[in-house]
């Protein structure tokens, strides 16, 4: 039994970042992983709550990020939890560099080749802007930075707690691109990312043809759920990261997802597959409605194929059993750890 100790699992970011495992404490005992309090531990489990203050400069961040998780580790054998919405490594990757963590974790990756180019806030999405970071990987660092195994889509399995919607055969509204677009003035490590935000979020506004029966804006949830429910199409456009709760509404709703294309984003479960279990558009919108128009024009056959196929593939992969799995594997992985037959 390996046992692990898990630092401020409530703590702002900490607890979504922990939540999911924390919930799994008593299954992940059966693969061998006990969450313990006590200070008797194998290994510490630190949040980014710990090592990433966005309030701060970036670099006064990465050098009270570094302090801390020495002060907290003392030494021992310890993980880095990077809760971050994103594919981003901003903050995060200079602490695993100046430290030395068994794994950095994150619950989306981008392709290693991918962080070479500079992006806005280390946002591939946002391309370049006042805040460009990019970053050469090592081998060996990229050995060390795995993913979590879970992503906003275990945060949404109420939603199909009882039974999925049978698919609607008889939609009233072609687009549903329902949400929030403009974001209130908001600063990370002191640069503003409400701009580049609100930049990608009106856009699709902007270019969705007139001609589509749509409704756009923010709704209260309710009038949003029935009319998401009512559309042939939903777009889902990034926020601060790629996956969003909205993909997984438009699924428990049967409605068709549209959102920038996830060719390039690593996560686990994985659910999206251009033209099986949605359909990729370029992020900055220029062929969003051409896709639209593909899909309303072959509704029928893609109402039922998509639906059923990004249903199976949810009610798969979205629980608790391959994610206490892929937990194990990271430890059973390791050189210096030994499993008992």
């Amino acid at each position: 039994m390996i046992k692990v100790k898990v630092i401020n699992p409530t703590l702002d970011r900490n607890e979504p970042t922990f939540r999911l495992m924390m919930y799994c404490k008593n299954l992940l005992r059966e693969y061998g992983i006990d969450i313990t309090d006590s200070d008797d531990f194998d290994y510490m489990f630190i949040g980014m709550n710990d090592f990433i203050n966005k309030k701060i400069p970036l670099e006064e961040s990465i050098e009270w990020g570094s302090e801390n998780v020495e002060k907290l580790s003392q030494g021992g054998e310890y993980f880095l939890f990077d809760g971050s919405d994103s594919t981003s490594l901003m903050g995060g990757l200079e602490v695993m560099r100046n430290t030395n963590p068994t794994y950095y974790i994150k619950n989306q990756l981008l392709q290693k080749e991918k962080y070479k180019v500079p992006s806005n806030f280390g946002r591939w999405f946002w391309g370049n802007g006042e805040f460009d970071l990019s970053y050469d990987i090592t081998k060996d660092e990229w050995d060390k930075i795995k993913l979590s195994g879970w992503n906003l889509g275990h945060l949404q399995t109420h939603l199909f707690k009882d039974r999925i919607n049978p698919i609607n055969t008889n939609k009233l509204y072609d687009v549903c691109a329902i949400y929030q677009a403009e974001h209130r003035e908001n600063y990370e490590h002191n640069n503003r990312n409400d701009i580049p935000y609100t930049k990608h979020r009106k856009g699709a506004w902007e270019v969705l043809d007139k001609k589509y029966i749509s409704k756009k804006d923010k709704l209260p949830f309710q009038e949003y759920w029935e009319y998401l429910y009512n559309s042939r199409v939903c777009i889902s456009p990034f926020g601060m990261g790629e996956v969003c709760f909205r993909d997984f509404e438009s699924i428990a709703t049967n409605t068709i997802l549209i959102k920038p294309n996830m060719d390039i984003v690593i996560t686990e479960p994985n659910i999206y597959i251009d033209k099986k279990t949605y359909f990729g558009v370029e992020y900055d919108w220029s062929n969003l409605n051409e896709v639209i128009d593909e899909v309303l024009s072959n509704f029928e056959e893609y109402n039922e194929m998509i639906n059923s196929e990004v249903t199976k593939q949810f009610m798969d992969k979205y629980t608790l059993e391959p994610y206490c799995k892929h937990m194990y594997d990271l430890f059973v992985n390791m050189s210096n750890v030994v499993v008992e037959d």
